[in-house]
């Protein structure tokens, strides 16, 4: 491996780590806080009050969900130990992103962009994911 490769193969690895960090933060917010830990991190209001009939249902759904996304960081800092072994580890979790991605741009197309903050996720889910997984095959490619 070249040194320009070594380098190329060490943004890669930062970058699947800063992906993970993006599941692990709202994820465990998110798992752990409910829809009303969500909220506080967006410096929202408290979505559902106590009273509220709702508020045990959505609020369990929303953490399961979350509890999964928190749960693919774990999975991509595992990837980084062998990337080339552990390539369908990286595969599945970009597909599993890019549905979730393909939901927020569905919401997006009924309710139209209705907070600023789902962009850059969808971005993210949509793009810069596809991109990682092609950028992959690249770099293992080089060993």
């Amino acid at each position: 491996m070249n040194q320009a490769s070594s380098i190329e193969r060490k943004i890669f690895q930062l970058l699947v780590v800063a992906l993970a960090v993006i599941c692990f933060v709202p994820g465990g917010i998110s798992a752990f806080g409910g829809l009303n830990g969500s909220a506080a991190l967006s410096g929202g209001a408290m979505i559902f009050g106590p009273d509220s009939p709702l508020r045990g249902f959505w609020d369990n759904q929303y953490r399961f969900a979350f509890g999964v996304f928190f749960a693919q960081g774990l999975v991509l800092l595992y990837f980084l130990s062998n990337i080339e072994k552990h390539k369908a580890l990286l595969y599945f979790v970009a597909l599993s992103l890019f549905i979730g991605g393909l939901g927020r741009l569905s919401n997006i197309l009924e309710f139209g962009l209705v907070d600023d903050q789902v962009l850059p996720p969808t971005i993210i889910e949509l793009a810069i994911v596809p991109l990682l997984v092609f950028w992959h095959r690249r770099v293992a490619s080089q060993r």
